[in-house]
């Protein structure tokens, strides 16, 4: 019994150890799995403190950007629409907005999770406007909206009932500017071939005078005396023959009475009769040379004519310009075309041509004469021969006179046929000038034409003349050209074209140049409106923002009623007085900007007034004729339209077309033909320097804000540093701070 209680105790005492060996291990385990969590959750706060720090440092830096960028210069904004950067100090806005962002309000009670400070700060401008492409952006961006719509109601609406009938008045004027040289050129050579059949005709003159002069009538006989023509040989021939008779049947004690009677009669009869054989050698080499003068002229003609054709047959499959054809595909309201305004003149062309048959006559003609020619100098060529009986005793004088009768008759047949007044040379030439009957008339109208182009010219000349001005004026113009050399050697690379000619003073030239200007304005306004949206934008940018000429100060002048126009126009010459035209033309002296409009604008109103030209005188006939009825109509009426214009500020568009355009709505359309290229940028920023005082080369539109910020870690920093090493920690850990570097962009 006491063992088994002594076994009981021993053991209920190694089971009482056995608990005291195990006492404490749950509190280990839970030391360790709070040190874990504490670890993970010190880490995540920092990281988290981390992550927030970035997004408000991103938040700061932004703030702090748009706060600098905030002062932008408002007189550029209220006179141009431009933003640029005040002049102001930056970086002194940038670190008063950043210091009032990190003020603490002094609250004892209050808790700042993300306790950030400002360690530096960097403020970085770029992008001036005196950029092309900052100035240009900026300018898309200020007419984006209402550019389109204006250009397209205003102008491009306007011109799009008009563009078929001026297609076919620029294919005319194309047309005709081509057929009018070419069959001046034409009748020039056929005029030439009749000359030179004329005068290969007239070349028989002298033989013939040679034979008998007159040619008209029969030979009678005559005492010997002076010998001039082989009719004189034959009449004196019988009396020569009596004489030498005498003389050789004289008596032998009986002196000779007509030894000196009769050596004369055979030294002039020896020398007609040489002088006679060199001069038909000299009319047949004449002659044969002057037919085939004539003959190449007429070949020149052929040639010239067939060239003629071929104009007219591509006139007829080509199209004047990609502009009219996609002016249909417009979307405009309320800008169908009128068909009554399109002229078809084109269709009278084939008039001009000659008929293959008509040449073929000519050329008959030609033939026939040569074959009179051969028949005329076989007959005056075989005399010399049928005369050298009349040197001796034994010839026969009837043989002698027909002889010379008939040569006299075939060469002046052949004079009186196609020398000068000849009938059968002068039916031909009638049946030329048939085809000319308006070409007299026709003359007459240009020679109008010259008069009334140097009439609309005048005023354009005289403002190029106008090239001295005040002192102070010509000084802003040196100091505008300086400041747009400046901006283009800002620009590198830049190149600018010649400035268009002025309208020329030949009046076809004139008016082909007008034609190019208005095919090149309806390729532009299609340009414009269906793909180039940065031309679109310059062009109205400019018509807004900068003024133009006071064309009312030409009233006068276009009028002709002005003869001094230097002191009237005085105030006008200054830049300020005529910006956009300079931004178009770039002339930098006094009046030559405006000039260049006015004659610009001629050529315009050139163009349409030659186009209802067409349509007015298509009923006169010929082709040629109604061509130059046209242009003298069409100048007549533009320079009553630049007189309307300068008298009342807008002109109608056509006659078939009402819709008026001022003097402004013309520089537009030019400067959307010509206008938008980098020249034009750089007068635009020279301009505004010269009015504001602004270099826009100096001022940005581009800020590079750069912070670097710090926050102090709370729990193990150096944990912190490990993880940097992963790249999972943005920014940099030193001691128990992290800072990062946070940049921010602002462009206007």
């Amino acid at each position: 019994m006491k063992r088994r209680i002594a076994a009981r105790i021993r053991r209920a005492e190694r089971l009482k150890s056995g608990w005291r060996q195990t006492e404490g291990s749950v509190s280990v385990f839970l030391i360790m799995v709070l040190a874990f969590v504490f670890l993970f959750s010190a880490v995540l706060i920092d990281y988290a403190r981390m992550a927030a720090a970035n997004v408000q440092g991103e938040r700061l830096a932004r703030a702090g950007v748009r706060s600098a960028m905030s002062a932008y210069d408002a007189g550029l904004r209220e006179q141009y629409g431009l933003f640029a950067f005040g002049g102001s100090d930056g970086d002194e806005i940038m670190a008063r907005t950043l210091a009032d962002s990190f003020y603490k309000s002094g609250r004892g009670d209050g808790f700042n999770l993300i306790t950030l400070g400002l360690d530096s700060s960097t403020l970085e401008w770029s992008r001036p406007l005196g950029s092309y492409d900052v100035f240009r952006r900026q300018m898309n961006e200020e007419m984006k909206y209402k550019a389109p719509v204006d250009f397209a109601l205003e102008l491009a609406g306007k011109f799009k009932p008009l563009s078929g009938a001026m297609e076919e008045a620029s294919r005319t004027t194309e047309l005709f500017a081509k057929l009018q040289p070419l069959y001046d050129k034409r009748e020039a050579a056929l005029d030439r071939m009749l000359e030179r059949r004329r005068q290969a005709a007239e070349s028989a003159r002298t033989p013939l005078t040679l034979i008998k002069n007159p040619a008209a009538g029969g030979i009678a006989d005559s005492s010997i005396g002076a010998v001039s023509s082989t009719a004189d040989i034959a009449a004196q021939y019988n009396d020569y023959v009596w004489k030498s008779n005498i003389d050789m049947n004289r008596g032998p004690k009986k002196p000779a009475m007509y030894t000196h009677a009769i050596t004369s009669y055979r030294e002039q009869s020896a020398a007609v009769l040489s002088g006679l054989g060199s001069r038909l050698a000299v009319w047949q080499n004449d002659h044969a040379l002057l037919i085939k003068q004539a003959s190449d002229a007429l070949n020149e003609a052929k040639i010239i004519n067939e060239e003629m054709s071929k104009a007219i047959k591509l006139s007829e499959s080509r199209s004047a310009g990609r502009g009219y054809d996609t002016a249909d595909s417009w979307d405009i309201p309320n800008s169908q075309a009128n068909a009554a305004a399109r002229p078809n003149l084109r269709e009278q062309a084939e008039q001009l041509v000659l008929e293959s048959a008509d040449l073929l006559g000519m050329e008959n003609s030609l033939a026939a004469q040569e074959a009179a020619f051969r028949d005329s100098y076989s007959r005056a060529s075989s005399l010399p021969g049928a005369m050298s009986p009349a040197l001796g005793l034994n010839g026969d004088a009837g043989a002698m006179k027909a002889a010379v009768t008939g040569a006299a008759g075939t060469v002046d047949a052949y004079l009186s046929d196609y020398g000068n007044g000849g009938g059968v040379i002068g039916r031909e030439a009638a049946e030329i000038d048939k085809h000319r009957g308006s070409d007299n008339q026709r003359k007459e109208l240009e020679k109008e034409a010259k008069t009334k182009l140097a009439e609309a010219l005048k005023v354009a000349d005289a403002l190029c003349n106008l090239n001295s001005g005040a002192k102070e004026v010509l000084e802003r113009y040196e100091l505008l050209n300086q400041y747009y050399e400046e901006s283009i050697d800002y620009n590198k690379g830049l190149t600018e074209g010649s400035a268009d000619e002025p309208v020329k003073s030949d009046p076809y030239a004139a008016e082909s140049a007008a034609m190019d200007q208005m095919d090149n304005l309806y390729e532009a306004l299609g340009s414009v409106l269906l793909a180039s949206r940065d031309r679109l934008f310059q062009t109205e940018y400019a018509a807004q923002y900068f003024p133009h000429f006071d064309l009312s100060q030409l009233k006068e002048i276009a009028e002709g009623s002005a003869e001094e126009i230097g002191e009237k126009l005085k105030e006008q010459l200054d830049p300020h007085s005529q910006e956009l035209e300079y931004i178009l033309y770039g002339f930098d002296k006094p009046g030559l900007n405006v000039a260049a409009a006015y004659s610009e604008i001629f050529a315009a109103r050139l163009a349409i007034r030659t186009m209802e030209g067409f349509v007015k005188k298509a009923g006169m006939g010929n082709p040629l004729l109604v061509a130059a009825a046209a242009l003298v109509y069409g100048l007549t009426e533009a320079v009553k339209d630049m007189i309307t214009l300068c008298r009342e500020g807008a002109v109608p568009l056509s006659e078939y077309v009402p819709a008026k355009l001022t003097y402004r709505d013309y520089l537009r359309l030019f400067l959307a033909l010509h206008g938008s290229g980098e020249a034009e940028l750089s007068r635009m920023l020279a301009l505004i320097r010269l009015n504001t005082g602004i270099n826009p080369a100096e001022r940005s539109t581009y800020a590079s804000a750069e912070m670097r910020l710090g926050m102090r870690l709370w729990f193990l920093p150096g944990i912190m540093k490990l993880l940097q090493h992963t790249g999972e920690v943005p920014g940099e850990i030193d001691g128990h701070t992290y800072f990062r570097s946070v940049r921010a962009d602002f462009a206007y």
